[in-house]
């Protein structure tokens, strides 16, 4: 049994970050960066004079925001460099997901703070001043609702159907058409619409607790505020760690694939891919061509739909 390799990779930069479709991403999260710092300081602030856990619960959430998104902002730039870039052999898309995994790892230490911070109040209650504190935490809300709205004004595209990807497979050029999924635009999105929701719990806090004399409720919301952004946390590292470990793409299933090419004559002895980067895939196979087939298989076929950047290395084995 001999085997020969071969790379399919049709350029130097096929895996490279394609910033043409996401730039304005960049700008929109560098916007909410700012936006969001100034209203994280206020708050916190105002939850140190007022007294109110929730206040700065919702201050400290708003704190990890900021900083979950200078965190993606420093990757954009980062993997815009051409020196880095030149020095990684996959390019700088392993970036993106290091990036938020560092995040939610500083995520979660906050989440734990706070929860504890609140426990301290609810068995040492301290005064509110609650007119001040409702006041900072719906300027707040409102910031949270801007920033949403300045990171989801970009047009979204839908995924193509099968028939829409299978005609434009074998267009002229010998390439799928891809939309570029951003992911740190998406959990972007979804941390500042969880920052939405813990301003208005403790706006709704405050409220119980100046007209029902219910203190309690401003550190209990600073605990279920603490869940909302664990569980945020919990959700980026595990999606982000999916990517770092070079686990199986989602959507791609590679018994599948297997199946594809072995029903073709083909036979596989061994096949792996993993991400590096928003719609780029590195393959790897080990296949032994049908002797049947007079011409030579572009073993490219049975995974273009499933990237936009694909790095495919093949081990053609001859067997006796």
């Amino acid at each position: 049994m001999k085997s020969q390799k071969f790379d399919f990779c049709n350029q130097a930069n096929e895996l490279a970050v394609d910033f043409a479709e996401i730039s304005s991403n960049e700008k929109r999260t560098l916007w909410v960066v700012l936006l969001t710092t100034v209203m994280m300081a206020v708050e916190i602030a105002a939850g140190h004079i007022t007294g109110s856990m929730a206040l700065l619960a919702d201050g400290y959430h708003m704190a990890s925001h900021a900083g979950a998104l200078g965190i993606a902002y420093l990757v954009y730039r980062l993997a815009r460099s051409h020196k880095l870039s030149s020095k990684l052999n996959f390019g700088t898309g392993k970036l993106l997901p290091l990036g938020g995994y560092t995040s939610a790892v500083g995520l979660g230490i906050i989440a734990v703070w706070m929860a504890f911070e609140s426990v301290q109040r609810l068995l040492h209650p301290v005064s509110i001043e609650f007119n001040e504190a409702i006041v900072i935490a719906g300027i707040g809300l409102l910031v949270n609702i801007v920033s949403a709205g300045i990171l989801g004004l970009r047009h979204h595209h839908e995924h193509d159907d099968d028939h829409h990807d299978e005609q434009h497979e074998s267009d002229h050029h010998g390439h799928s058409h891809h939309q570029v999924e951003d992911h740190n635009h998406r959990s972007a999105l979804v941390h500042v619409l969880a920052d939405a929701l813990t301003s208005g719990l403790a706006i709704f806090a405050l409220m119980i607790g100046k007209y029902f004399s219910a203190v309690w409720t401003d550190p209990m919301m600073g605990i279920i505020g603490s869940a909302v952004i664990l569980r945020w946390a919990y959700s980026l590292s595990r999606a982000t760690a999916r990517e770092l470990l070079d686990a199986h793409p989602k959507g791609m299933s590679l018994s599948k694939i297997k199946q594809d090419i072995e029903r073709d004559g083909h036979r596989v002895f061994d096949l792996h891919a993993w991400h590096t980067g928003p719609s780029n895939i590195v393959c790897m196979l080990a296949v032994a061509e049908n002797p049947q087939q007079l011409e030579g298989t572009d073993f490219r076929d049975y995974f273009r739909h499933h990237a936009k950047g694909l790095h495919l290395s093949i081990e053609k084995i001859r067997t006796p």
